[in-house]
């Protein structure tokens, strides 16, 4: 688990990159963040990388495995092609039941994350609850309750 103060910058770092967005994308990421936030089975945090990615871990403990937290999804902005890169722990194969069919399996054979997810303005703009239902399966699959 990261410091809460690390935490806060890269968070702040995270909301800065998205200044230039169009505003409906800080709103997509609002909603994933206020949908999971003060829950005690996924935790909402954010890295200092060069992308600056919002992430969505399940507690070591809510797992109980010992160990560490797990991810469960991965998300970043991509200004250039205007799109939501994002990885998450269900299939390709699993999203196409929530109706993303263009999900791809990562290249990395070492990638914990089980697909690659290029959300669009469709999704950013008017899916949010849609791709909540996606990583609320996500958090299922590695933690059923």
């Amino acid at each position: 688990m990261p410091e809460p103060e690390k935490n806060e910058i890269a968070e702040h770092v995270f909301y800065e990159r998205l200044n230039t967005a169009p505003h409906a994308v800080r709103g997509f990421f609002e909603s994933i963040a206020s949908h999971f936030s003060g829950r005690n089975d996924v935790r909402v945090h954010h890295t200092g990388t060069n992308t600056a990615d919002m992430r969505l871990a399940i507690p070591a403990d809510v797992i109980g495995k010992g160990g560490r937290d797990r991810n469960i999804a991965t998300m970043y902005w991509q200004p250039t092609k205007l799109i939501v890169s994002s990885r998450t722990y269900l299939t390709p194969e699993e999203l196409k039941h929530f109706g993303f069919a263009e999900a791809t399996v990562p290249k990395s054979d070492s990638e914990p994350l089980k697909s690659d997810l290029r959300l669009g303005e469709d999704v950013w703009r008017f899916g949010a609850l849609d791709f909540i239902k996606v990583l609320e399966a996500a958090k299922f699959k590695m933690a059923p309750m």
